[in-house]
C-alpha cells in the first residue's frame, strides 16, 4: 500500500507501508528537511540584520540636521522617517539558540567586555582597537598579528558555536569601522 504526504509544493514525501523499505528515504527526507531548516535560519539572521541597517539608516535620515530645506519638508522627512521606523518594527524575527547554563554566564561575560569596548572606542580609539584586535583574534583559527587575549579566548570558546560567529561578526565590523583606512592605490 502506496502513502503520500504532500508536506507543501516544493517537497513531497512518498513511500511504502512496509518499514524495512522506507527507512532509507525516509533518512534522506530528514537530511533535506534538516538543510531546509539551517537555510531558514540562516535566512531569518539575514532578514534581522536587515532590518538594523534599515532603522540605523532611518536613524541617519532624522539625525541629519535638513538645513538646506523648507521646514515644512523637513517635517514631512521626519514624519515619513517615523512611519517607516514604526512600521519597521513591527516585523518581529527571532532566532533562538538554545544554550546550558554555562554558555549563558560565557556569553554574558562577553557581552558585557563587549559593550565596555564598544563605549572605549569613544576614550581612546588606538589603545582600544588594538584590544579589539587581540579580542578577534581570539575568535580566529588563524589569528592576524601576534597578540591574543587568552582571558576572552577561554571565555569565547565556552560560548555556543552560533553566539562565537556573532561575536566574531561584531568585533570584525569595530575593527573595519575604526581601522585607519588605507590608499589601496599605492
Amino acid at each position: 500500500m502506496s502513502k503520500k504526504m504532500k508536506h507543501n509544493s516544493q517537497f513531497v514525501m512518498v513511500g511504502t507501508s512496509g518499514e524495512e523499505d522506507s527507512r532509507p528515504f525516509v533518512w534522506k527526507c530528514l537530511d533535506e528537511i534538516g538543510k531546509r531548516v539551517e537555510k531558514l535560519r540562516e535566512d531569518a539572521v539575514k532578514l534581522e540584520a536587515e532590518k538594523k541597517v534599515l532603522l540605523s539608516m532611518l536613524q541617519d535620515v532624522q539625525d541629519k540636521n535638513n538645513r538646506n530645506m523648507p521646514e515644512v519638508e523637513v517635517e514631512e522627512i521626519e514624519a515619513m522617517a517615523e512611519r517607516l521606523v514604526c512600521r519597521c518594527l513591527t516585523v518581529d524575527i527571532g532566532i533562538i539558540t538554545p544554550r546550558t547554563e554555562e554558555q549563558e554566564t560565557a556569553l554574558n561575560k562577553v557581552n558585557k567586555l563587549m559593550h565596555e569596548i564598544e563605549q572605549q572606542f569613544n576614550l581612546d580609539i588606538q589603545k582600544t582597537l588594538h584590544r579589539a584586535k587581540a579580542y578577534l583574534n581570539a575568535c580566529l583559527s588563524e589569528p592576524v598579528g601576534a597578540h591574543i587575549d587568552h582571558r576572552f579566548q577561554g571565555m569565547i570558546i565556552e560560548c555556543n558555536i552560533d553566539d562565537q560567529k556573532k561575536i566574531r561578526k561584531r568585533l570584525e565590523c569595530l575593527v573595519e569601522t575604526y581601522s585607519p583606512s588605507e590608499d589601496l592605490n599605492g
